[in-house]
């Protein structure tokens, strides 16, 4: 048995090199595997992490400025915020809102009554309990005239050219008529409503375009009414020289009127020729009626004496 002994224990050593090799390669893959899974794991967090910061962002106003209002027009503008946790709400903490202004439902909403320059500064709040303020400047000013124009190019035409009709400081208005003389060879084929939609109707009679519009609703400051496709005949400049419109409110009455220009001072061109034509014929026909007028009246006052005379 002493004997044997050495060599069971050269077989059992041979055998363990055997499976012990084999197991060294699986091992460290089966370690990198359980590293990777891990890695994997771990790296979901940092994830959700991320998600939950992107959740808290600070609050901020996402309104930094506000549009300009008119004295007398409605006036709404959003002031909006993002960030923090909502549902939020707003204050006015120091400065003065324009007379006629409220802050209502992240609004300033109302009708300016004053004209001027107005500082303010809004604070809003989250549910956290986070605020933030931001500091607002609004200007009120006069009411610029209701204006219709045609956008016109800035270049000639050659075809077929769509123009924009547009509408400023609209007011009330809910009905509008335009008349357009248009140059020589000038064909509208098309008349579209805008953006503010509405009834339309319009005919062409020689040059002269005239358009017929209704709002359902006042368009905006801005708005597009009307699209004019134009087809010259020749290549050719359009000009807003013979160009006119009036606009009406619900009740019909005229909120502005441009006319078009005078035509007789076209014809006043003629008719200076006239008098220079009149001086002319009067000489020529005056001296022979006025001249053998005078020795027929003249007869008559020599005989109202004579008759005095004989008696």
């Amino acid at each position: 048995m002493a004997h044997g002994s050495p060599l069971i224990a050269d077989r059992l050593l041979l055998m363990r090199r055997r499976y012990t090799a084999p197991m060294r390669q699986v091992i460290p893959s089966w370690a990198l595997l359980a590293c990777g899974a891990l890695l994997a794991s771990c790296g979901s967090n940092p994830a959700s992490t991320s998600g939950t910061t992107s959740a808290a962002d600070p609050l901020y106003f996402t309104t930094t400025s506000l549009p300009v209002g008119y004295l007398a027009e409605n006036y709404t503008a959003p002031v909006t915020v993002a960030g923090g946790a909502g549902p939020y709400s707003l204050r006015v903490t120091s400065g003065t809102l324009p007379p006629g202004l409220a802050l209502r439902n992240m609004q300033l909403v109302g009708t300016p009554s004053k004209t001027g320059s107005y500082t303010f500064t809004v604070e809003a709040s989250d549910v956290n309990l986070s605020s933030k303020a931001q500091q607002y400047t609004l200007n009120v000013s006069e009411l610029p005239p209701l204006a219709l124009k045609p956008q016109l190019p800035a270049a000639e035409i050659r075809g077929a050219t769509r123009i924009p009709l547009n509408i400023t400081a609209p007011r009330t208005v809910r009905a509008a008529r335009v008349v357009w003389d248009l140059p020589e060879g000038v064909a509208v084929t098309r008349v579209q409503a805008g953006d503010a939609g509405g009834v339309l109707f319009w005919k062409q009679a020689g040059r002269t375009l005239t358009l017929d519009l209704g709002f359902k609703t006042v368009p905006r400051t801005g708005a597009r009414v009307a699209l004019v496709t134009v087809k010259p005949q020749k290549v050719v400049k359009l000009d807003t020289n013979r160009f006119a419109f009036r606009a009406l409110d619900g009740e019909g009455k005229t909120l502005a009127e441009v006319k078009l220009p005078e035509t007789p001072a076209t014809t006043n061109t003629p008719a200076s020729g006239a008098p220079s034509s009149t001086p002319s014929t009067a000489p020529t026909s005056t001296p022979p009626s006025t001249s053998p007028a005078e020795p027929d009246s003249a007869p008559p006052s020599p005989a109202i004496p004579a008759p005095g005379g004989g008696s």
